[in-house]
C-alpha cells in the first residue's frame, strides 16, 4: 500500500534534528501517563463514531445529528472522564469536549487514527484517517494514539494490508514520541459456525496479536479472548488469557468492554489482570445505556449511574490487574517503513 503521507521529507522536518533517544523517553514518559498512580490504566472510551451512531439508534436517537453527538461526547466526558485514568477520545465528535477541557490536564489522552466505514464492507480492510494524524493528535494535546484493525490471521492478503497501516503509524507516531496503541478485533464471519467460532476464537486473538506486536506497539488494547457462551471464571477462559499473555510477552495489553453487561465486564477484567493486563479501555459497557435525547440528561445519568459503574471496574481492576510497564529501550519495530 502507499504511504499515507504523514511523515515529510526529512531534510525540511525539524522532528529529524531530534535524537531518537529523547523520542523514546518521551514516548515510555507519554505511555505511563496512561495509568493512574497505582500503575493500573483504568481508561474510558469515547472515541466511538460509526459504532456510536449504532449505539444511538438501539436508544432510538438515530435522528442526533453531528452537533446532536458531539453534545452527547462532551456530556459523557464531563462526567466520566475525571474518574478515568485515560480517555480515548476522537477530534471529529470530541472536539467540543476538547476545546471546552472536558478532559482533565491529570487525565491522559489517546486519540484515534483509523478512518470509519470499513464495518459495512464486505471486506473489513481500515485505512487511515486523510486529515488527522499523529502530528495532529500531539497538537491537539494527546499523550498516546490508538489504531483500531478488524483482524484475522486466517485472511493474509487483508493482514498484510493492515500490518502496513501499523508499519506506517509506528513510525510516525514514533518520531513525535507519541506511543501507539494497536486494537485488533477479530471478527466473527458468517460461515463460522458457533462451535468452530468458539473453537478458533482465542488462537485468533492470540494469533493478531503474535503478528502485530513485533512491529513495534507500545500497548494492545485486545478482547477478551473468549466467546460470550464461554464464562470469564472458567478453566477454558483462564487457559485462552495465560495463552494471550505469553503471546504479548513483554508488550504491555489492555482489555476493552465490546459492550458487555457489567457483571460480565468485571469477571473479563479480574480473570485478564490476574494473566497480565495491565488494566482496561472500556466504553459502551458503561455508558451504552445512559444515552438520552438530551444531553443534560445523559450527563446526569453518566455522572451517577455511569461512574458508580465505572468506580465498581476501577476498583476490581486495580485488585486484580498488574503495573503498566513499558519496554525500555530503542524502538523495537521491525521492519518499519521509511
Amino acid at each position: 500500500m502507499s504511504d499515507p503521507g504523514w511523515a515529510v521529507d526529512g531534510r525540511n522536518d525539524p522532528l529529524a534534528a531530534v535524537p531518537s533517544i529523547a523520542a523514546d523517553a518521551g514516548r515510555r514518559r507519554r505511555l505511563l501517563r496512561l495509568a493512574g498512580s497505582d500503575g493500573i490504566v483504568a481508561g474510558i472510551a469515547l472515541d466511538h463514531r460509526d459504532s456510536l451512531r449504532v449505539v444511538l439508534a438501539r436508544q432510538g436517537l438515530a435522528e442526533l445529528g453531528d452537533a446532536g453527538i458531539r453534545a452527547q461526547k462532551l456530556a459523557l466526558a464531563r462526567a466520566l472522564a475525571p474518574a478515568a485514568t485515560a480517555v480515548m477520545l476522537d477530534a471529529e465528535f470530541g472536539r467540543d469536549a476538547l476545546e471546552t477541557g472536558a478532559v482533565p490536564a491529570g487525565v491522559g489522552l489517546i486519540m484515534p487514527l483509523e478512518a470509519q466505514g470499513y464495518e459495512a464492507a464486505d471486506v473489513q480492510r481500515a485505512s487511515l484517517l486523510d486529515d488527522f494524524s499523529p502530528l495532529t493528535a500531539a497538537t491537539w494535546g494527546a499523550d498516546a494514539c490508538k489504531l483500531l484493525l478488524p483482524y484475522r490471521v486466517d485472511d493474509e492478503v487483508t493482514s498484510t494490508h493492515h500490518d502496513a497501516l501499523v508499519r506506517f503509524a509506528v513510525r510516525d507516531c514514533h518520531r513525535l514520541g507519541l506511543p501507539l496503541i494497536v486494537e485488533p478485533l477479530v471478527n466473527r464471519r458468517p460461515t463460522d459456525s458457533p462451535s468452530t467460532w468458539a473453537a478458533a476464537y482465542p488462537g485468533l486473538v492470540a494469533g493478531a496479536v503474535e503478528r502485530l506486536r513485533p512491529l513495534g506497539v507500545d500497548l494492545l488494547k485486545l478482547p477478551f479472548p473468549a466467546t460470550a457462551d464461554t464464562p470469564p471464571t472458567s478453566a477454558p477462559a483462564r487457559a485462552a488469557c495465560d495463552a494471550l499473555a505469553r503471546a504479548c510477552g513483554d508488550t504491555p495489553w489492555v482489555v476493552l468492554g465490546a459492550g458487555v453487561d457489567l457483571a460480565t465486564l468485571i469477571e473479563q477484567i479480574r480473570t485478564a489482570g490476574m494473566a497480565g493486563a495491565c488494566g482496561f479501555l472500556v466504553g459502551r459497557s458503561i455508558w451504552g445505556g445512559l444515552l438520552r435525547a438530551e444531553p443534560a440528561a445523559t450527563e446526569a445519568l453518566a455522572r451517577t449511574t455511569g461512574r458508580v459503574d465505572f468506580t465498581q471496574v476501577r476498583t476490581v481492576g486495580a485488585a486484580a490487574c498488574q503495573v503498566l510497564a513499558p519496554v525500555a529501550g530503542p524502538d523495537r519495530s521491525t521492519g518499519a517503513a521509511s
